[in-house]
Parts: C-alpha cells; sequence; structure tokens
C-alpha cells in the first residue's frame, strides 16, 4: 500500500470530522440538509438544462432556506 499523500491525509481528516458532526444532528436538522440538498440539485439542474427557473423550484428554495434557518438557530435575513 502506498503512502498517503498530504491532501488524502487532510482530506481523511476533514472526513471524519464532518461524520462526527453529521451523527451529532437532530432529525429534524438532518432532514432540513437533505431535502435542502435535493431542492437546490432541483433548481440547480433546471437552471443548467433551460436557462430558466419555475416558481415552484423558487418556492421550494424559499422554504428550505427558512428550515435552513430555523433549525440552525440563524437569523432569516437574506444576507
Amino acid at each position: 500500500m502506498s503512502k498517503k499523500s498530504e491532501y488524502e491525509i487532510e482530506r481523511d481528516k476533514q472526513t471524519a470530522i464532518n461524520k462526527k458532526a453529521m451523527a451529532s444532528l437532530t432529525a429534524e436538522q438532518m432532514q432540513t440538509i437533505v431535502e435542502l440538498k435535493r431542492d437546490l440539485g432541483s433548481a440547480l439542474s433546471m437552471l443548467a438544462d433551460c436557462n430558466d427557473l419555475y416558481l415552484s423550484d423558487i418556492n421550494k428554495l424559499d422554504a428550505a432556506f427558512h428550515k435552513l434557518n430555523s433549525h440552525f438557530n440563524m437569523d432569516h435575513s437574506y444576507r
């Protein structure tokens, strides 16, 4: 087995930190992240395919934004 590069060591360390942090999330926080990833992916896919965005995509992004703010104690400002 070859020796890991500095990049691989750092990547593995960060992966372990992320895994530990994800394990400590509440069920609602984890669901919020899953939904946000899905809705962002859908919106970005629509933008890439059509250079357009449906109003339903905007509504999903807005809902995901406010869930993110609620479940992670962030303010609801857009900036």
